[in-house]
């Protein structure tokens, strides 16, 4: 089974106004992250920083996927791509009176898959950027949900955009379940997520997986090949898909 997480920046490429040029209407955007999505060849593809419903509805449809919607308090709604039938959706930020400035107010939400007969919740995270308080009431909730479905004996996978550094209170609060870190265990250490040309490098993307998935945990890495990342100086013209790299990882289960 393989995993991925991904930050795609609304779709827009980076830097946008280059990839505006090539990617065209919303039909070449649709074709373009297609392909993109395809070649990645995860079972599970959890977004962040995702288009507006009805492009990712279009993408699902040509990559003949399942889709999960998490809507977004602020402007970051987040999906999960799934070969497996998603059988259950749960939203966990809702916009309201403050809503855009509380906890989850990029978005979070987690899908209940059934993988090998089993049930299976991929939980797709985007914690604040800015606000390391913020991020701890995150992570507390974040918490609240994961011990209701161990509640119900679920195999459940964290993953998503953290914004948060190695040692902050969502990675204290995972390992302390007994959650292992993808990268950290068979991918040879964390490594940045964003690492392209004009952005500061920071690890602050992750796959995080139950401690009965992790033992199967085979392979992990980031994404660095050509589309992904640019390195410095770039030439005219130059874009990526977005300014953060995926992320995947290889489960030996079912």
């Amino acid at each position: 089974m393989r995993l991925g997480t991904y930050n795609v920046l609304g779709l827009t490429g980076y830097p946008a106004q280059t990839a505006r040029e090539q990617l065209g209407d919303a039909q070449r955007t649709i074709e373009h992250f297609s392909s993109v999505f395809a070649g990645l060849g995860c079972d599970v593809l959890a977004l962040q920083e995702g288009p507006p419903p009805e492009i990712i509805r279009r993408i699902a449809e040509r990559l003949q996927v399942h889709l999960a919607a998490f809507g977004s308090p602020s402007a970051y709604p987040g999906y999960v791509l799934s070969r497996h039938p998603i059988h259950e959706s749960r939203v966990f930020a809702h916009p309201g009176p403050g809503g855009a400035a509380g906890p989850f107010s990029r978005c979070a939400g987690a899908a209940q898959l059934e993988v090998g007969g089993r049930e299976f919740w991929v939980v797709d995270v985007h914690l604040h950027p800015q606000d390391v308080a913020l991020r701890v009431r995150e992570a507390e909730r974040l918490a609240a949900h994961l011990t209701a479905f161990a509640a119900e004996q679920a195999l459940t996978v964290v993953l998503g955009d953290f914004n948060a550094q190695v040692g902050e209170a969502v990675h204290q609060m995972l390992a302390g379940r007994g959650f292992a870190n993808a990268m950290h265990q068979v991918g040879g250490g964390v490594a940045p997520t964003m690492d392209t040309a004009g952005v500061r490098p920071l690890a602050i993307d992750h796959i995080y997986v139950a401690p009965r998935l992790a033992p199967h945990l085979t392979s992990a890495q980031v994404v660095r090949g050509p589309g992904f990342r640019l390195a410095a100086p770039t030439p005219p013209g130059a874009w990526v898909h977005s300014d953060h790299l995926p992320v995947v990882a290889e489960l030996s289960w079912p």
